[in-house]
């Protein structure tokens, strides 16, 4: 074998040897904290954002994402608030518990769907429907104890209605038919963008 076929050969074996080590890299474990609802209203705020907020990151084949109850109950057992944004060292505490390296945490500081217009004589019933969500959150690096992002996300959409409008909005909708309603699409969307600033954080 020449020289040339010899550096050939050995470049292969170490590339060989290489790949697996590498593919079998771990994926970053991420827990994800209940979200917050500071606004109230609709009963299901915070498991809806929080879900979602878990299967989106989850898309990511990359990251590894612990399930909503084995947060809940790691809090719960650390005696620690169940949502919203935890200081560094009880977050670190609880990641630590559960082997995670990074920690998502937040709040859903506007989370509202608004009628305006109203009927005329002769023209009938028109309304503007308006939905606002908007979410902030903080990225908890359990390692070395500190926050390494501040992700925040607001989506506005809007859509024309002649349905007569009576009573707050979360009384016609449940949590089987959030997605199709306006302010369902409009949590998705807010959503999205919130995780796709988290991603970078966590790899």
């Amino acid at each position: 074998m020449t020289t040339r076929g010899r550096a050939a050969f050995t470049a292969l074996v170490v590339m060989l040897l290489i790949a697996p080590a590498a593919a079998q890299a771990p994926r970053k474990a991420v827990i994800v904290v209940d979200f917050a609802d500071r606004v109230g209203g609709w009963t299901y705020t915070r498991e809806t954002v929080t879900t979602r907020i878990i299967n989106r990151l989850r898309d990511d084949a990359g990251i590894r994402v612990l399930s909503r109850d084995a947060v809940q109950d790691a809090l719960r057992q650390a005696r620690l608030e169940t949502s919203g944004n935890l200081d560094w060292q009880d977050a670190q505490k609880v990641a630590k518990s559960l082997e995670a390296d990074y920690v998502v945490m937040g709040e859903v500081s506007a989370f509202d769907q608004q009628h305006s217009g109203g009927c005329l004589p002769i023209v009938g019933c028109a309304y503007t429907i308006t939905a606002t969500v908007t979410l902030s959150g903080k990225v908890l690096d359990a390692a070395v104890g500190a926050f390494v992002a501040s992700p925040t996300a607001e989506s506005r959409k809007q859509q024309s209605s002649v349905s007569i409008w009576a009573g707050y909005w979360w009384g016609s909708v449940t949590v089987n038919n959030f997605d199709s309603q306006l302010i369902g699409k409009t949590t998705t969307e807010a959503v999205d963008d919130f995780v796709k600033k988290v991603r970078p954080a966590v790899k």
